[in-house]
Formats: structure tokens, C-alpha cells, sequence
């Protein structure tokens, strides 16, 4: 059985063509960067744990979008789950994240989210809260 290859010129043309299929595959742009609101709050509890919701714009599809940020999160140091509520259409999607806040930080998430795709996917508000022993300070 012979093996053949693509001539390099060709092989060459089609890399911009497949770059290019799989930047819009989500049907999604890159986006200018958004600022982002942090807000966060202590429910006293009997459970120690940190949780977030975090407020993501520009995921199109379940397959792409949602998965690679999913896995993204879940690749973090100290997240222990983290799950999308996702709708296709709606312009903010939702993330919600059980981490642990002594191994990374809020805007450590933030941050592995804004960085999917130089910027591709925004997000626009990170709410966390603490559950468990109350720590208010007058």
C-alpha cells in the first residue's frame, strides 16, 4: 500500500482554513474586555465551603463553549466542581463554582475564564459566597 501526502504548498493553504473553522466554531468573536463586579457575602452555616456564581457572556454552544470552560475551571487549583448553566440565546450564562479560597481566589477564576480565546468569554459579575462560622468584624 502506498502513502501519500498533501504537496506542502497546500498543506500550507489549508492550516489559515482550519484556524480560522475552528475559531468560529461557537460562532462566537473575540470580545473587547468587560469589567468585572465582584460581590461576596458570609452565610453563617455548619458546612465550611466557598461557592461562586460566575456571570459569563459569549458561550454559544454546549459542545464547544460550555465544555472548555467547564474543563478550564476544573483545572484550577482548589475547585472542587464546577457546573454551567447554560441556555443557547440567552446573553449571560452562569457558572457556579465550589472552591477552596485558601488555594486560589476570585479573580484567579475570573481570570481562567477571560483568558479562554484572548477574551472570548467575559465575565461580568462574580458573586462568592462563604458558608459556615460567621467572621463579622463591626
Amino acid at each position: 500500500m502506498r502513502q501519500t501526502s498533501l504537496p506542502l504548498p497546500v498543506f500550507s493553504a489549508c492550516v489559515p482554513v482550519m484556524v480560522a473553522l475552528l475559531w468560529t466554531s461557537c460562532g462566537s468573536s473575540p470580545t473587547m474586555s468587560v469589567p468585572t463586579v465582584f460581590l461576596e457575602q458570609h452565610v453563617e452555616g455548619t458546612v465550611e465551603k466557598t461557592v461562586a456564581q460566575m456571570d459569563v457572556q459569549g458561550m454559544m454552544c454546549e459542545v464547544g463553549c460550555v465544555a472548555k470552560v467547564r474543563k478550564e475551571l476544573l483545572e484550577a487549583p482548589g475547585v472542587a466542581s464546577a457546573m454551567i448553566d447554560f441556555e443557547s440565546g440567552r446573553e449571560v450564562n452562569f457558572a457556579h463554582i465550589e472552591y477552596d479560597p485558601a488555594l486560589v481566589d476570585a479573580a484567579a477564576l475570573v481570570a481562567v475564564v477571560t483568558d479562554i480565546g484572548d477574551g472570548m468569554y467575559p465575565v461580568t459579575r462574580m458573586v462568592v459566597t462563604h458558608h459556615g462560622s460567621a467572621n463579622i468584624q463591626p
